[in-house]
């Protein structure tokens, strides 16, 4: 039993680390293995259509690449698995399912039949039971012979247009009895209304404009103390929001220029940089001859492409025209490649910084 259980242990065990070696080697080639790139174009004439330029990514020793290409005013983008494209990868899988679709269905079909040969062959021809033609007419149903239909005596209708002008009569009378009353006992209502409101006279009349012309300073005096409450509650935001704008502008002041913030920002620009330089090309090739029809715009153009010499150390041969004419022609190539150990370096010195660590904490409680 022990020797057993040891065995299996054993089996785990070496499973586990051969689960663990592949995880190692797969990290250990996406941090060192590199995703290298390479481009060309080439322009002889002067229509952008006939421009031709490729594009490849590789990685893993050219085991996964994907490749773009443009020729004759067409782009075409491949993706390759140990050189063998997706496209085709993916045409097998639809045939792989195609078969075993048919040959699940050629499965039900032969079970099907077997099932009712089985069936069917115990029994005589003679015996086998067949259902009876059963013949349906639209619109007619079958009787019973010897059945005769009996007479059904027809019945009087009644005149259903006098019953209706009857009760419309009874209806209406109903109706107008209804309004002589509601009017009789309005009418007393009314004469009440007015005795008990009789209309206002002179003397209410004056006595209406003698207190309009008394209370008529103290609404003035209220409407200016409410105007004098809104220009000074106006002023009050004015004064809370500028001071908002001072505390703001003096916190970024004295955030910007702390050593421990300075030393931060020139941690991360360095390492922006060295990420930028990283992913550059390697290497650049090429030849350029351009002109334009104003030979200052040649020239424009030119103090711009000299500010690019740092990047490929004049190793693009740069031939401008003047002589009036558009014209670009000429080929450029570069290549380069890309470690994942960079961007994961970069990441764990800016992570355990004290000073990164400082700015981010400061800049959590800057509400504070």
């Amino acid at each position: 039993m022990l020797h057993i259980l040891w065995i299996l242990i054993k089996f785990i065990l070496v499973v586990l680390g051969i689960l663990l070696g592949l995880a190692l080697l797969a990290v250990l080639l996406l941090l060192f293995c590199p995703v290298r790139y390479r481009a060309q174009a080439v322009k002889e004439t002067d229509s952008f259509k006939e421009t031709e330029a490729e594009a490849r990514v590789t990685w893993l020793f050219r085991a996964i690449c994907a490749r773009f290409s443009f020729h004759n005013g067409e782009g075409k983008l491949v993706i390759t698995l140990f050189g063998v494209s997706v496209e085709s990868i993916k045409g097998w899988l639809g045939k792989l399912k195609g078969n075993t679709r048919k040959r699940s269905g050629s499965r039900y079909s032969g079970s099907g039949q077997k099932k009712e040969s089985v069936q069917t062959k115990g029994t005589p021809p003679k015996n086998r039971k067949t259902k009876p033609a059963v013949k349906e007419f639209a619109g007619e149903e079958q009787k019973p012979e010897g059945v005769e239909e009996e007479e059904i005596p027809e019945q009087i209708p009644e005149k259903p247009i006098e019953i209706a002008q009857k009760q419309v009569e009874t209806v209406q009378l109903e109706n107008t009895s209804v309004e002589s009353q509601t009017m009789e006992q309005s009418v007393p209502e009314q004469a009440k209304d007015t005795e008990a409101n009789p209309k206002p006279g002179l003397f209410d009349r004056i006595r209406e404009i003698l207190s309009k012309i008394i209370w008529l300073p103290g609404n003035i005096w209220n409407k200016i103390i409410s105007i004098i409450r809104g220009i000074i509650e106006k002023i009050r935001t004015i004064k809370k929001t500028f001071s908002s704008m001072t505390g703001k502008l003096n916190w970024w002041n004295a955030f910007l220029t702390n050593e421990r913030t300075k030393a931060a920002l020139s941690l991360v620009w360095k390492d922006a940089k060295g990420l930028i330089h990283h992913v550059l090309p390697t290497k650049v090739e090429g030849a350029v001859t351009f002109g334009c029809e104003d030979p200052s715009i040649t020239g424009a153009a030119l103090a711009i492409l000299g500010m690019t010499f740092p990047f490929h150390k004049n190793r693009i041969q740069v031939t401008p025209l003047f002589e009036g004419e558009n014209q670009l022609t000429g080929n450029v190539s570069l290549k380069g490649r890309i470690y994942g150990i960079m961007f994961i370096k970069a990441a764990i010195e800016i992570y355990f910084n004290k000073n990164i660590k400082y700015v981010i904490n400061r800049w959590k409680h800057k509400e504070d």
